[in-house]
């Protein structure tokens, strides 16, 4: 998510949803100092890299870095989001992608609670769930609901935003934000495919049925909506 700050938006008050990357960036301006900023479980570190034009330092670290080169230039460092390599109330964004759920939350709130200085933000963001329109909603519901029963028993958490973490400090209510793509029936399609739902039932023999796709127009574009949801605390 590189900066895309493009628009006429103020973040604290959107008249609409805003970008990840306007989110993004109404995050990195809520801590009291913006000095340093660690993203655990970062993969390629898309997010720290973002966070690079706010923050002196910025520091991405996982479990396991990936073997290849990041393509956003940041070296990814291995640490686990329950030990990371900094000292006490040094830090001022603590943040995850798509991760809290496999982390050990307990020990991952306790290292927060180490490593955040006073006025410093922890957030735990994720993405929601898939937004289509009525149309294809209604021609994808019978695939949707097969799925169902074979996401992993954190998905709930996941798409609810975490809603029921807390740790000590104030919560933040986060913007509404979301990611859009245009796409069409053949992409979607291939994006269900990519599911770990999907991959999940196909490696247990499940039946799963096709959408039903008739009078529905392949060639058109429409658009596609991952909301991103999470929770947001200031120590």
């Amino acid at each position: 998510m590189k900066a895309s700050w493009n628009r006429s938006v103020d973040p604290a008050r959107p008249r609409e949803a805003l970008s990840p990357d306007q989110l993004l960036h109404w995050l990195a301006l809520r801590p009291a100092k913006q000095e340093v900023c660690i993203e655990c479980g970062a993969g390629f570190g898309e997010l720290a890299a973002s966070f690079r034009p706010h923050f002196k330092r910025v520091l991405a670290t996982d479990i396991a870095p990936p073997a290849k080169k990041s393509p956003y230039g940041v070296k990814v460092v291995k640490a686990s989001a329950e030990h990371l390599p900094t000292t006490d109330a040094s830090v001022d964004l603590l943040i995850s992608m798509q991760a809290l759920h496999h982390f050990d939350t307990e020990g991952h709130l306790a290292e927060a609670a180490r490593v955040l200085r006073p006025g410093g933000v922890f957030a735990a963001l994720c993405w929601g769930e898939i937004i289509l329109p009525e149309p294809i909603l209604r021609a994808f519901r019978p695939t949707l609901a097969a799925l169902a029963p074979h996401w992993e028993d954190t998905r709930a958490s996941v798409i609810s935003g975490y809603a029921d973490l807390a740790i000590a400090g104030k919560p933040l209510e986060l913007p509404q934000a979301r990611m859009t793509r245009q796409i069409r029936l053949p992409g979607l399609q291939a994006e269900i495919r990519r599911w770990s739902a999907f991959r999940r039932a196909m490696a247990v023999g499940a039946e799963i049925p096709d959408p039903v796709l008739m009078g529905l127009d392949f060639t058109r574009l429409f658009p596609v909506h991952w909301p991103v949801v999470g929770r947001a605390f200031q120590v």
